[in-house]
């Protein structure tokens, strides 16, 4: 079998490519600057081992003898695409005998291509009130702050940087901390931070970031450090680890119910003020039902021949999201148990109608759920209630980070573990039973996606920066610890509601535009 599979990658191609979008005489610059990337991966040298052999076309030998065919062009089926489509691909020739990791990193390579002018100006139309920020908030408001950003590298972590570098944040002075999820755009968001000579760092190098940060604000002159976080990375990590470095700080501005549930053992010793979107009423009345969209509609892409109806599901977590995702499980027909330990709203899935139980185990035993959906922002599942799975069930967690389900526990009840490549891991039970981890217990809104559209990521996003800039204010009324009504009273003041409203409300004359998608 070995054998034969090694054959077989010395008998055939493999391709890479992908779809941008460009003025025409943005192509050639695009073309060479890839060139030279994956001449710079092949240890190939640019000049003598890169020939053209026709218009937007190349070949490519590398240091090891491995053949690389490149090509660049406009699709010949224009209107199978948007508009000003510019295609790149990548040809790995047979007998190259490259391995697999190193396939792959030339196709990452290919696509570390920053957004272009076209790009941006359609994502900045996509996020409105982020991007107006620049003619809400007073000018520079940034100007003597060092950001720390976790962020999704996505679409909209593009316009968000460029934004907080208009209102007067220095790019040398912006740490960027990649929270590391499989999301469709990571190669071209990182080429594009790059480019804007932003500091990146990945989620595993919290404390790295935090101390480049720190010398490099303090180098700058930076009179106020602000993190704005997305899960509860930076200050547990510096509370914990480096508690000197949190004097430098002057606010957390946190996105995630996740990230304020671990500044839980802090209790009233976290020493700088928390400015929280996450318990915000501007994101928990408006962003929940978008997420929970999100998640049911990556569900349905991850698991495109299943049948829905009719089948038991369980959501776990009857918070905003759980309850919204709960309602388009029911609207697909399926049977739907809730469960939550917080006793006012295990009665309120109660009265909505689900099928409910305290005992989360038990519950499990008797729905005999075939999807479960971690909701919580906590690890939910672990021993007790994986063992009550009595049939084949698929798990997917629509919270940050892999918290919801116990996977160290999973793999060590598991007799056998099967990678799923794109869908996730496969843990099979000794009495037979399959519990499919779907993203590998990643968030499923995430996977190989941009989750919620742009313009319904757009107005947390653009709260997130109105409150940072609220927190560089050397005037601001925030506290050390939490900050809840305050953090209400900033964001429901800051004109975002109002704008949204006169964006979307009932006089908005919002015309779809021509689609121009990366």
């Amino acid at each position: 079998m070995v054998e034969s599979r090694q054959a077989l990658d010395h008998e055939q191609a493999y391709l890479a490519g992908f779809q941008m979008v460009c003025a025409d005489e943005d192509i050639a610059e695009i073309a060479e600057e890839t060139l030279d990337r994956l001449s710079a991966l092949a240890g190939a040298d640019r000049l003598r081992d890169v020939r053209q052999t026709g218009p937007g076309a190349w070949v490519l030998t590398a240091e090891d003898g491995a053949v690389l065919r490149v090509s660049a062009g406009r699709p010949a089926r224009r209107r199978a695409h948007p508009p000003q489509s510019l295609l790149l691909s990548l040809a790995i020739e047979p007998g190259s005998g490259l391995p697999a990791g190193r396939r792959e990193h030339f196709a990452e390579v290919l696509e570390e291509v920053a957004f272009t002018r076209v790009e941006l100006r359609r994502l900045a139309g996509e996020l409105p009130l982020l991007s107006g920020l620049v003619r809400t908030l007073p000018s520079k408001v940034l100007g003597d702050t060092a950001l720390m950003v976790m962020g999704h590298f996505m679409s909209d972590l593009v316009v968000q940087v460029e934004t907080a570098l208009a209102l007067g944040a220095r790019a040398e002075a912006l740490t960027v901390i990649d929270k590391g999820y499989p999301y469709r755009l990571t190669h071209r968001v990182k080429a594009h931070l790059r480019r804007l000579g932003v500091t990146m760092f990945p989620a595993g190098q919290v404390m790295a970031a935090a101390e480049c940060h720190a010398r490099r604000s303090r180098h700058l002159g930076c009179a106020r450090t602000i993190a704005v976080d997305d899960g509860g990375y930076v200050l547990p990590a510096l509370l914990d680890e480096r508690p000197d470095l949190v004097a430098g700080y002057d606010g957390l501005v946190e996105q995630t119910m996740s990230g304020i549930y671990r500044l839980e053992k802090y209790g009233d010793r976290i020493p700088l003020p928390v400015l929280s979107v996450a318990q915000s009423r501007l994101k928990g009345t408006i962003e929940s039902y978008w997420i929970a969209e999100a998640a049911v509609a990556n569900l349905l892409r991850l698991m495109p021949g299943e049948k829905w109806e009719g089948r038991p599901a369980l959501v776990i977590g009857y918070g905003q999201i759980g309850a919204e995702i709960a309602q388009l499980l029911r609207h697909r027909r399926m049977r739907v148990a809730c469960h939550d330990r917080d006793l006012l709203r295990l009665v309120s899935a109660h009265e909505h109608g689900y099928h409910t139980g305290a005992d989360l185990a038990r519950l499990i035993a008797e729905h005999r759920p075939w999807l479960i959906v971690g909701s919580t922002g906590r690890t939910c599942l672990s021993v007790p209630e994986l063992s009550a799975v009595r049939r084949d069930c698929v798990l997917a967690s629509v919270t940050s980070r892999t918290v919801e389900f116990d996977l160290p526990a999973l793999t060590g009840l598991a007799e056998h573990v099967e990678d799923l490549d794109v869908e996730g891991t496969r843990f099979v039970l000794p009495h037979g039973v399959r519990i499919d981890v779907l993203a590998d217990g990643y968030p499923v809104n995430f996977h190989h996606a941009e989750s919620v559209p742009n313009r319904q990521s757009d107005l947390i996003m653009a709260g997130l920066l109105v409150g940072a800039a609220a927190l560089a204010d050397p005037g601001h009324r925030f506290q050390p610890g939490h900050n809840v009504a305050l953090s209400d009273r900033t964001l429901e003041t800051s004109g975002l509601l109002a704008d949204f409203y006169r964006l979307y409300g009932p006089d908005a004359d919002h015309r779809p535009e021509r689609r121009s998608h990366p």
